[in-house]
């Protein structure tokens, strides 16, 4: 099959794909933060597509997020009743909690009509997987310019391709055309390891196949060697680099040079080991982040301990910022750099424990530790269960993204994670089906 039959198709998936990583949008400044993504802008379009269908089919994993997001809007609305009775008032930090609880509100709202929409439009198309791919290689053959240019103005005054920014001061460290270098990593894991999935499950030409290889080796490798996300680099090696060797002693090929292939799993870990190391050893006490995620970590749990079934997005906004400063009193973070984390004691932009976990264990309480099983762990279980070789290149990015989610970024405007989440659940039905005709015959 040639890729001018469906050029199209493909045109659409790239600017699908560039959208879903584009996370810097300087209509921000206009529109506030909900606009730092240009998908809210687009949701409006996708929403009448779906409605378009005679038929709507909601995969099961999306219908447990519709359902967990209904419960918390509904105790949101319980806490808007008890913020008032508390303190007489619904204005949090200057802010109207009820705007604030409608802002927040936006992102789920916005990240489902995509999910369903990349979800309903894989199953339209005639040759989904061929498109898709096709998409993920330019994107690929994107990045890896994009990051050489990047590279190369790393260290310079001039700061590369400003404009596509919303605030277009010099940044220091790689963050492709995203807020900062922490929100990358989810970008990165799957242009370097899902492109390899399609190499299993299509016939396609040579060239095509030691591109896209060259491409993640290349993406992967150099972006490993410039990094500063810690998150990043303790991920790819508690988390990626297991699993590639793993998938090397499971692949009787490659087993075979598994010892070549070992020595440069080891020089990856040299490399981000020595990434880490000036952090991790020599700045904990005066770098800002560590300040920011322990307090946050223990503030949130504060909340939820108090809370166990939640305070939604109004409770939220009123009781994190008081659990934050009961932390600050503590003397374990005392020692700790803690100028990042007091801003959120005086305003409600930003506000966050950095981690999607832990904000939607405040937002839901017991009833996201459940979403949580149902949604993502059953999900991680299911492909575990699949005994094939292409699935590991599934497995990768999805436990890199549940990990990274739960340690140091949040899904808000992460539209590329609902993007391969929907895959995932289009591919499942897949597996589903062929299980149940083996079963049959």
């Amino acid at each position: 099959m040639e890729i001018k039959k469906q050029i199209a198709p493909v045109l659409f998936f790239i600017l699908l794909l560039f959208l879903a990583t584009y996370q810097d949008f300087p209509l921000m400044n206009v529109f506030g933060e909900i606009a730092r993504s240009p998908m809210v802008f687009c949701a409006p379009f996708m929403l009448l597509y779906i409605l378009a269908h005679k038929k709507i089919i909601i995969s099961k994993n999306l219908s447990y997020w519709i359902y967990y997001v209904l419960y918390v809007i509904l105790l949101s609305f319980i806490y808007l009743i008890i913020v008032y009775y508390l303190n007489n008032s619904l204005e949090v930090f200057y802010e109207n909690l009820i705007v604030k609880t409608l802002k927040m509100l936006v992102y789920p709202l916005v990240g489902i009509i995509f999910y369903q929409f990349v979800y309903a439009h894989l199953r339209q198309l005639k040759h989904p997987l061929y498109v898709f791919f096709h998409a993920l290689l330019f994107l690929q053959i994107f990045t890896a310019i994009w990051l050489i240019f990047e590279i190369y103005f790393l260290k310079k005054p001039i700061e590369f391709m400003s404009f596509i920014h919303a605030y277009p001061q010099k940044y220091w460290r790689i963050r492709l055309w995203t807020l900062e270098e922490s929100w990358t990593g989810t970008i990165l894991i799957l242009l370097t390891f899902f492109p390899v999935y399609f190499l299993y499950k299509l016939k396609l030409f040579r060239w095509k196949k030691i591109l896209s290889i060259a491409l993640s080796v290349f993406i992967f490798s150099s972006y490993i060697a410039v990094s500063e996300s810690k998150g990043f680099l303790l991920l790819v090696m508690v988390c990626v680099l297991p699993m590639i060797y793993q998938f090397i002693m499971d692949n009787k090929k490659l087993r075979q040079i598994s010892l070549y292939l070992l020595l440069v799993i080891g020089v990856i870990i040299v490399v981000a080991l020595f990434n880490l190391q000036s952090v991790i050893f020599n700045k904990f006490y005066n770098n800002i982040t560590f300040g920011t995620r322990f307090t946050s970590v223990y503030a949130s749990l504060d909340v939820f301990l108090h809370s166990i079934i939640g305070v939604g997005y109004s409770g939220f906004v009123n009781f994190y910022p008081q659990a934050i400063e009961r932390a600050m009193e503590l003397d374990w973070f005392a020692s700790l750099d803690l100028r990042e984390i007091k801003a959120y004691l005086s305003s409600t932009k930003a506000l966050s424990s950095k981690s999607d976990f832990f904000d939607q264990l405040m937002y839901g309480g017991v009833v996201y530790l459940y979403f949580f099983y149902r949604f993502y762990v059953k999900r991680v279980l299911f492909f575990h269960n699949i005994k094939k070789q292409e699935v590991y290149f599934l497995r990768i990015p999805l436990l890199f993204i549940i990990l990274a989610g739960i340690i140091y970024i949040t899904y808000h405007i992460k539209y590329e994670v609902w993007l391969f989440l929907a895959f995932l659940d289009f591919i499942q039905d897949t597996y589903t089906h062929e299980n149940t005709k083996k079963h049959q015959a």
